[in-house]
């Protein structure tokens, strides 16, 4: 008889800490490898599937998904049979993409979700392999920012066009003529599609649906002019008008990509300073960054100036700038999708900007090794990290301004520390510091 699963109960060398989720079929568990010693995920089936569908059909996914060896394809680390019950282990995401709420999602977050997902669906497909059951439930994410196509078990080997499947995948996200027992290469890239088209606006379309449909002034204003037309036809209903699979789609949608980000970065590399000039100000703000830096977080480059700044801070303290994104390069597992700073998953409110403000992922916060200060609002257990503009709880904005070390003068306007014999601006407010003379002053 199969043992009940709770925290603490021992799989062969994992031990189990805490349920991730649950279906019909399996349970998913962050659990802990006690031989090499790390976290991973542990898929673990029920204790009847194997007396309905048989050994076979249990082993069937990590049969396919060791066929396939791709970054954007959850990887198989290790699958076997644990006191009755199939167990496949594979890395541990911070998340699916469900679980990442709308107004978390950045146009520039969504665009690569989609990009990594037709990458892995594109491997897949050249492996003669459907999905079938393409929906946010199976995207994870990794803490690197990279999203992953999991759970293969509803997939099946490609033998021939008139081979009828059985029943899967997920209404709502299923191509028609997959829900007619049909599905093709390009069921997948449909049920991507779906997606693509709620990352952007937060609408699921239902089928027949016309086009322009629910929201589309939406999608116009986020989405690339180059990728529009590329998600239209990986959505379009009738499936001989789609791409034929996901491979076709994705060679397309990295050329539309490959297109804007040409079109973006030619003008600006025209009017940068040769390098082989010497920067004054950025010599200086190096020589800052050496002596006073690392106690700053100072470890990125302000994409006008290539000064250093922190995360932390709402303007260059170089060139002035409040236009740098650190979505690429946060440490944090989340972005707000106003400033795209760096947020935690168990925050409801960007401490960064006002305008970022989201639903928490519901557990407690933990405690903030980080943290210096108390949020001041009664009942409020908001932690707050320095030079937090508001609370990542409920959003009061800091009225005591902050002190650093490092920073000994303070800004006439926020009163916010600054560096005025360093420092060309505020890195809080943005104000132009008069007596900024050490450093020649150059144009920002």
């Amino acid at each position: 008889m199969a043992i009940a699963l709770r925290r603490g109960t021992r799989l062969g060398k994992y031990r189990l800490d805490s349920r991730l989720g649950q279906g019909a079929f399996a349970e998913v568990w962050r659990a802990r490898d006690l031989v090499e010693k790390r976290s991973l995920a542990l898929k673990v089936t029920q204790p009847d599937v194997v007396s309905q569908f048989g050994r076979d059909a249990v082993e069937l996914e990590a049969f396919i998904t060791s066929r396939l060896q791709h970054p954007n394809i959850v990887a198989v680390r290790n699958a076997d049979w644990i006191d009755g019950r199939f167990v496949i282990a594979t890395d541990l995401a911070i998340g699916n993409l469900e679980s990442f709420k709308r107004n978390r999602r950045s146009s520039k977050f969504a665009l690569q979700v989609v990009r990594d997902v037709a990458a892995g669906l594109a491997h897949a497909h050249d492996q003669k392999i459907l999905h079938r059951d393409v929906k946010p439930e199976n995207i994870l994410i990794f803490d690197d920012g990279r999203a992953a196509v999991s759970d293969f078990g509803a997939s099946k080997f490609a033998k021939g066009a008139s081979e009828t499947y059985t029943e899967a995948g997920t209404l709502g996200y299923m191509a028609p003529e997959q829900a007619y027992g049909r599905p093709r290469f390009t069921s997948d890239v449909f049920s991507l599609g779906l997606i693509a088209y709620e990352l952007f606006t937060g609408v699921l379309l239902s089928w027949p649906f016309d086009w322009p449909p629910d929201r589309h002034d939406r999608f116009v204003s986020k989405v690339p002019e180059s990728v529009q037309p590329i998600l239209r036809k990986a959505a379009e209903f009738n499936p001989t008008r789609r791409y034929e699979n996901a491979r076709m789609f994705h060679e397309a949608i990295e050329a539309a990509v490959a297109q804007e980000e040409a079109r973006r970065v030619t003008p600006r590399r025209r009017r940068r300073t040769p390098r082989h000039t010497p920067s004054p100000l950025l010599a200086g703000a190096r020589a800052f960054q050496r002596m006073q830096g690392r106690h700053l977080g100072m470890r990125y480059d302000c994409y006008r100036c290539e000064g250093p700044i922190s995360e932390s801070m709402s303007f260059c303290p170089w060139c002035g700038t409040g236009e740098n994104s650190f979505r690429a390069v946060t440490s944090y597992p989340l972005v707000c999708p106003e400033c795209e700073r760096g947020v935690r998953a168990e925050w409801s409110a960007c401490p960064w900007c006002y305008k970022g403000r989201f639903e928490s992922n519901g557990r407690a916060p933990r405690h903030d090794s980080r943290a210096t200060r108390r949020c001041g609002a009664r009942g409020c257990a908001g932690q707050l990290r320095p030079f937090m503009r508001y609370c990542p709880l409920c959003k009061r904005k800091v009225a005591r301004p902050w002190r650093h070390p490092d920073l000994p003068d303070r800004c006439p306007r926020c009163r916010w520390p600054t560096f005025k014999s360093f420092l060309r601006f505020c890195p809080w407010c943005g104000r132009r510091e008069v007596r900024a003379g050490v450093f020649p002053r150059t144009r920002g």
